[in-house]
């Protein structure tokens, strides 16, 4: 069976290809920018930003767990 069809490889290529610490700063910052909305009485969006966090750390988890062979140590 061909595995290049698979969709879900396709998703794990995908996320192979951007290290994990993209994953990481990308809660940090969501954090951030919901603080910040939250701060500034957009309260709407806070909500909606402050939910993007479990999300990454969940990707950069995946990688780090499933795929712990692909990371570079700096």
């Amino acid at each position: 069976m061909d595995d290049s069809n698979n969709p879900q490889n396709v998703i794990f290529q995908a996320l192979d290809a951007v290290p994990a610490q993209v994953w990481y700063t990308a809660a940090i910052v969501s954090v951030l920018a919901s603080a910040y909305c939250q701060f500034t009485d957009k309260r709407d969006w806070a909500l909606f930003i402050g939910q993007w966090p479990p999300t990454f750390l969940a990707v950069g988890l995946y990688h780090k767990l499933v795929r712990p062979g692909n990371e570079k140590v700096l």
